[in-house]
């Protein structure tokens, strides 16, 4: 079994904390709140470069409700590690599980204007084979300048796109900050009659933390 990555996000609004994710009854009517983005080994060196932003460890005092209740409740209780030595519940979230700000970590990583990495000119028999899952990335790509240089005939063999690399650490960052600018943005605008407060003026990036929690 390998590591499984899950990242949370909440937000700060005018000193209380927020979770900023899924939340929904399953089939037996239990209340459950969804990570916004979980990942296995692909994950890893994100996994890495995050770690340098941690503010911290664990879990915070000041945890949002909708969060903390995804935790176990007695963080004194012990458990069983696999090492055999009971250690408690406390401990576990202090070793696997840290938060970043969202502002310093994970936006200066993504361009919010290019939502690719990429783009050129590729195959299209290629391409059509990557739509259906028959390859993972393409044998060759060709910039503009590469393009024009290329008779009519051989024009036709392509076709202009735009992506990023499957599981790509662009597309992970990516995909977490568009997740997050689109919850933080539908929480404000439902929230904001009942919250009140500074979140009639939207929620910013500095305002946002995210938990990588390893399980």
């Amino acid at each position: 079994m390998g590591v499984y990555y899950s990242v949370y996000a909440e937000a700060n609004v005018d000193g209380k904390w927020y979770s900023l994710c899924p939340y929904f009854k399953n089939d037996k009517g239990e209340p459950k709140t969804h990570s916004i983005f979980w990942a296995q080994s692909l994950f890893y060196d994100v996994n890495n470069d995050l770690e340098d932003y941690a503010l911290g460890c664990g879990i915070p005092d000041d945890m949002s409700d909708g969060l903390r209740e995804i935790f176990r409740e007695n963080l004194q209780e012990e458990m069983e590690n696999w090492g055999g030595h009971p250690i408690t519940w406390e401990q576990w979230y202090r070793n696997s599980m840290y938060y970043v700000n969202f502002a310093q970590a994970i936006v200066p990583k993504v361009n919010k204007d290019k939502p690719f990495k990429y783009d050129g000119y590729v195959l299209k028999k290629e391409l059509a084979a990557m739509e259906v899952y028959e390859i993972e990335e393409f044998s060759e790509w060709l910039t503009q300048n590469e393009y024009n240089a290329l008779t009519e005939k051989q024009k036709r063999q392509y076709i202009y796109h735009q992506w990023n690399d499957s599981w790509g650490d662009y597309w992970i960052y990516r995909t977490i900050a568009d997740r997050v600018w689109t919850l933080a943005r539908l929480f404000a605008d439902a929230c904001d009659s009942d919250i009140g407060g500074s979140l009639y003026q939207g929620i910013s990036d500095s305002q946002i933390r995210l938990y990588v929690y390893r399980s």
